[in-house]
């Protein structure tokens, strides 16, 4: 198959989610996609590919991440055409060698392989075949479990995984059934596979939903299939009620973080609200909330908006306020300007197990290795291990304000051993 000639591009009718897409992908955002072969992860590949299209983005952007479970004896001619399809594509593909086939350890296994790839091409957005019929399983299966609302909602169209360490998740397809995003295939001549054991019943919890409630739904609807189904439009439309409601009413949490004796700062707080939640509304809320709104204008609080919708580990500075991204944390610190880039000169030798003064900071040294070692304060050349210390930092999810201010021990070889992490 030929990638470009054979899919009949008539993308019309994905114009909205195109318009949500712009709201995080911008011309230098690097984007993943995840390829299964099947209808709804295929179709995904295609959206990004025609979005970049249209932004006229350079596809060197953009690409693909393949994980064969080697849990079926199809899963190697499944890869064959992937590899085939997007020969001429930035694409990654990788193969389970394990013995365990829990659905926790391979989903485990999947991630780090997509941490690989975030990592090794920084990437900004992970984008899934997550779909609407996905959503509603998703939903039932929490409520059976005695979830409340939060987990009610359980996918996002921007999302966070604990298991993905710094990128955030996309799914466009969150308004799609998954029967539609078949039509949608057979409609674009974009070929597919199909995984069989998502034909039976006694597989999962999910395949007994979909297989066995979700038809006796769509036939009280009296409907032949899920599209248009009153049921799934139903849910679709609670999602975005519910949504509505966490944007508009609220701004979220602000958490005093530790105090360090370097900062000097008039006040710290971590912003406990998703990124993807934040709005022009729930900003300027914010800025007024910290008397920080004086002489902001539309263009600032544009900018800002994108630097949240980017959520790429980084700050913005507004009137003598910093708001800080870290791992998908925000942080709003009021200090002096760029005080996190202060050296700290201060080092002494530990001598025996106890409390101990560096600088302005008492620690309790307890491991018996770190005696005889050197307790002082990092700097930019550091390596931990192989690590530099700015790629240890960011691994260990320590925020930008903070790696200057956090004590070191350094072995009798020179090398840093890690940092204290008493003081996180």
């Amino acid at each position: 198959m030929n990638f470009i000639t054979d899919i009949k591009w008539d993308f019309s009718q994905f114009l909205p989610v195109f318009d949500q897409l712009s709201k995080y992908i911008f011309v230098d955002t690097k984007i993943l996609v995840a390829v299964s072969g099947w209808p709804d992860s295929m179709l995904a590949c295609m959206l990004m590919y025609q979005y970049f299209l249209e932004k006229w983005f350079d596809l060197n952007h953009l690409y693909f991440v393949h994980c064969n479970h080697k849990t079926r004896v199809e899963t190697d001619q499944e890869e064959q055409f992937i590899r085939s399809f997007f020969k001429e594509f930035n694409l990654s593909v990788f193969s389970y060698d394990g013995d365990e086939y829990k659905e926790d350890t391979l989903r485990e296994w999947r991630y780090a392989n997509f941490n690989q790839v975030v990592h090794d091409n920084q990437i900004d957005f992970l984008v899934t075949g997550h779909n609407l019929t996905d959503r509603i399983e998703s939903s039932f299966m929490n409520m059976a479990r005695g979830a409340g609302m939060i987990w009610f909602l359980s996918m996002r169209f921007c999302d966070e995984n604990n298991l993905l360490s710094s990128a955030k998740i996309l799914r466009p397809l969150l308004s799609f059934t998954k029967k539609e995003i078949e039509q949608f295939c057979e409609d674009y001549g974009i070929p597919y596979v199909i995984d069989q054991t998502n034909l039976d019943q006694n597989t999962s919890l999910r395949n007994r939903i979909r297989l066995g409630l979700f038809p006796q739904l769509v036939e009280i609807s009296n409907k032949s299939s899920d599209v248009n189904c009153s049921f799934f439009e139903s849910m679709k439309q609670i999602y975005l009620d519910i949504e509505k409601i966490e944007k508009t009413e609220d701004i979220g949490v602000f958490q005093t973080i530790k105090k360090s004796p370097y900062r000097n700062a008039d006040f710290a707080y971590l912003w406990d609200i998703p990124v993807w939640f934040i709005d022009e509304k729930v900003l300027l809320a914010v800025l007024k909330k910290f008397n920080i709104y004086c002489d902001v204008s539309k263009s600032t609080l544009s900018d800002f908006l994108q630097f949240f919708k980017a959520a790429k580990q980084w700050y913005k500075y507004i009137n003598w306020v910093y708001f800080f991204i870290a791992s998908g944390k925000i942080y709003i610190i009021k200090a002096k300007q760029n005080f996190w880039e202060k050296y700290i000169e201060k080092q002494l030798i530990i001598d025996k197990l106890w409390v101990i003064e560096v600088g302005k900071q008492q620690l309790t040294i307890s491991n018996p290795e770190f005696v005889w070692c050197v307790l002082r304060y990092p700097k930019m050349w550091d390596k931990v291990g192989s690590k530099s210390w700015w790629e240890y930092c960011i691994n260990k999810k320590i925020p930008l304000f903070w790696r200057n201010f956090i004590p070191v021990v350094q072995d009798k070889s020179g090398y840093v051993s890690g940092c204290l992490d008493v003081l996180l």
